[in-house]
């Protein structure tokens, strides 16, 4: 499941559980609506357990998307894996990790 939270400026996107090959594709479409929304995008993963790498490939998309209007994707709640993960992978370097 993915929930949607409209904040002051920007929308939250909160995916639950495992986000493997089948929720991708739900995933990917939040993020194509939020940035179509033209604020910016951060993604919440304190409910997430665990990211296929299309999800993170959605992730990477999304974050080029919004650099082309000079703006960052903000990932939030990841778990000390995931923050390991990401730093490993260089992502720590285009997302903001909070």
């Amino acid at each position: 499941m993915i929930g949607i939270t409209t904040l002051e400026g920007s929308i939250r996107i909160s995916p639950t559980g495992n986000v493997g090959i089948d929720e991708t594709e739900t995933l990917q479409k939040a993020l194509e609506e939020a940035f179509g929304a033209g604020g910016g995008v951060e993604v919440d993963l304190s409910a997430c357990r665990s990211l296929s790498s299309s999800a993170i490939g959605a992730l990477i998309a999304c974050h080029n998307s919004l650099r082309s209007r000079g703006t960052r994707l903000k990932v939030s709640g990841a778990t000390e894996d995931m923050r390991k993960l990401l730093r490993m992978m260089g992502l720590d370097r285009h997302f903001e990790l909070a």
